[in-house]
């Protein structure tokens, strides 16, 4: 990717999380030069879930649902999300997302306040309960 102070996502630097989601990666200190928030696309085909949870020791994260419907978990709490929805995941706190819908699920992804806060932790024992043994 280019390094500019706009882009689009055509132009993102795609990851893919095999068995769970595409990240695009569309804002990083390194394709901007910002030093304060990192911006991502995340698209989880239906029935897909971000397995392991995790959680960002170093920042937060906010996402936006462009599209689709699915769940969140948030520590002990679990909330729907539809077109719109908007949620924090606090710093330190294991979260995931589930598209439990039948179409994709498409969320914008910003991470605050510096690079560090993009840094994933792993919760292996963290999950929806429907996933529960």
């Amino acid at each position: 990717m280019e390094r500019g102070l706009v882009t689009n996502e055509r132009n993102g630097d795609i990851k893919v999380f095999e068995g769970s989601r595409t990240v695009n990666w569309l804002q990083t200190p390194e394709s901007t030069g910002g030093q304060y928030c990192s911006v991502c696309t995340c698209t989880y085909e239906p029935g897909k879930r971000a397995y392991p949870a995790h959680s960002h020791p170093a920042g937060e994260e906010t996402i936006y649902v462009v599209s689709g419907s699915g769940k969140v978990k948030i520590g002990d709490e679990i909330f729907p999300l539809e077109t719109g929805s908007l949620a924090l995941f606090p710093q330190g706190v294991p979260h995931m997302v589930w598209n439990n819908g039948d179409v994709p699920l498409k969320l914008c992804c910003f991470y605050a306040p510096n690079q560090d806060a993009i840094g994933y932790e792993w919760h292996e024992d963290f999950d929806f309960p429907e996933f529960k043994k």
